[in-house]
């Protein structure tokens, strides 16, 4: 089953943080099977950032969310702040 993660945070500055974002695709493919993703920021707080991105499965996403190699990455593209993380399924569609 698809996985949807929802992963909130502040970052330092937005442009740095995408280009770290960018960066990562290929490992963030690799390592959790993600498959897609959408970045969203907050239009009264350019640094709060939201992204949505699905993944093959969820054991395979939660592993590598919480592996230290993403976390290093994380801070070396400039989060400041973890937000709301969670991981979802989709129930419905219209």
């Amino acid at each position: 089953m698809i996985t949807t993660l929802h992963a909130g945070f502040k970052v330092k500055d937005f442009d740095q943080w995408k280009k770290g974002y960018d960066a990562h695709i290929e490992q963030r493919k690799a390592g959790s099977g993600e498959m897609s993703f959408k970045v969203f920021r907050n239009v009264s707080d350019p640094n709060t950032v939201t992204v949505l991105s699905e993944h093959r499965n969820l054991e395979q996403v939660k592993a590598f969310f919480d592996s230290p190699d993403l976390q290093n990455a994380m801070e070396e593209a400039g989060i400041s702040e973890m937000g709301l993380v969670l991981y979802m399924e989709e129930m419905d569609k219209g």
